[in-house]
C-alpha cells in the first residue's frame, strides 16, 4: 500500500514537472531575457554573464532566449506528430482488426511495406524532397510514424474481436461501426496511450536529429538540434553551445520516458 501511494505521489511530481515544462515553453516570449532571433556579431561567443545567463552564439544571440524559443519548437512539433500519428494509425489499425478479410490484407500489406524501411532514414528523404521546414519536418515524420500505431491497435483489436462481449453486441444488434467504437476502441486506448507517452521522447530526438542534419527547421528558427549543428564548428572552443541544447534534449526526453513508464504501471494496475 506504501509503495503504491509512492509510485502515485512520483506520478503527480512528473505531472507537474511537465507541465511547469510546457509553460515555460509557451511563455517563452516573456521569460526570454532577450530577443532569440536579434543578430548582433560584436556580441559573438560572450560567455555567461547578467546580461546573457548562458552567453551568446557565434551570431550573438541569445542562447537562454533559443533554449526557450526551442523548446515550443522541439515539444510542440513532437506532441503534434504523436497526435497525428496515434489518430490515424489507431483509425486505420482498428479497423483492419475488426473488418478482417480484404480490408486487413489490404491494409496489412501498406503497413508491412512502411514498416520495411527504417524509419528515420525514410524521414530523412521524405524530408530532403519536401525542403527544409517545420511543417515538412512534421509531415516527413507523420508519414512514417503511422504504421508503428497501426501495427499496434491492429493486433490489439483482432484479440478484442475474440471476446464474448463483442459476440453479444452483435446479437444486441449493434453495427459494425458502433461495435468498433463502443467496444473494441476503449479496450486497445490504453495500450496505445502508454505508447504514445514513451514515443514523445523518441520524437523530440528525431525532430532534434533532422534539425541536426540540415533538413529540419529553417534558419533563424530555433531549435534544439539546429542550435547543436551551429555550436559543433566550436566545440573544441566553445562546448557549451552543444552541451547545453544536449541537456536540454536529454532531461526532456528523460522527463516523458518517465512519466510513459508510471503511466504504463498506472494502467497495467
Amino acid at each position: 500500500m506504501k509503495r503504491k501511494k509512492t509510485e502515485e505521489i512520483s506520478f503527480y511530481i512528473l505531472i507537474g514537472l511537465i507541465v511547469i515544462l510546457l509553460l515555460a515553453a509557451l511563455l517563452a516570449p516573456v521569460l526570454a531575457p532577450n530577443d532569440p532571433f536579434k543578430t548582433e556579431l560584436t556580441l559573438a561567443l560572450i560567455k555567461p554573464d547578467k546580461e546573457f545567463p548562458l552567453g551568446t552564439d557565434p551570431l550573438g544571440r541569445c542562447v537562454l532566449s533559443r533554449i526557450l524559443y526551442g523548446a515550443r519548437v522541439s515539444i510542440f512539433s513532437s506532441l503534434c506528430i504523436i497526435g497525428i500519428v496515434f489518430f490515424i494509425g489507431t483509425a486505420i489499425g482498428v479497423t483492419a482488426g475488426y473488418l478482417g478479410g480484404a480490408v486487413d490484407m489490404v491494409l496489412t500489406k501498406i503497413i508491412t511495406i512502411m514498416q520495411a524501411f527504417p524509419k528515420f532514414i525514410l524521414a530523412i528523404a521524405i524530408a530532403g524532397v519536401l525542403g527544409i521546414g517545420i511543417k515538412n519536418t512534421i509531415l516527413a515524420l507523420c508519414l512514417v510514424e503511422w504504421a508503428e500505431y497501426a501495427r499496434i491497435s491492429r493486433n490489439l483489436s483482432r484479440g478484442v474481436k475474440q471476446r464474448t462481449y463483442i459476440k453479444a453486441a452483435k446479437v444486441c444488434g449493434e453495427s459494425r461501426l458502433q461495435i468498433m467504437f463502443h467496444h473494441v476502441l476503449p479496450n486497445v486506448l490504453p495500450t496505445l496511450v502508454v505508447n504514445a507517452s514513451l514515443g514523445i521522447s523518441s520524437m523530440i530526438m528525431e525532430v532534434a536529429a533532422l534539425s541536426y542534419l540540415g533538413v529540419g527547421v529553417k534558419s533563424p528558427m530555433s531549435e534544439w538540434g539546429a542550435m547543436m549543428n551551429i555550436g559543433k564548428d566550436y566545440l573544441q572552443t566553445e562546448t557549451r553551445l552543444v552541451i547545453i541544447p544536449g541537456i536540454a534534449i536529454f532531461v526532456v526526453s528523460v522527463l516523458f520516458n518517465l512519466f510513459g513508464d508510471k503511466l504504463r504501471d498506472i494502467l497495467d494496475r
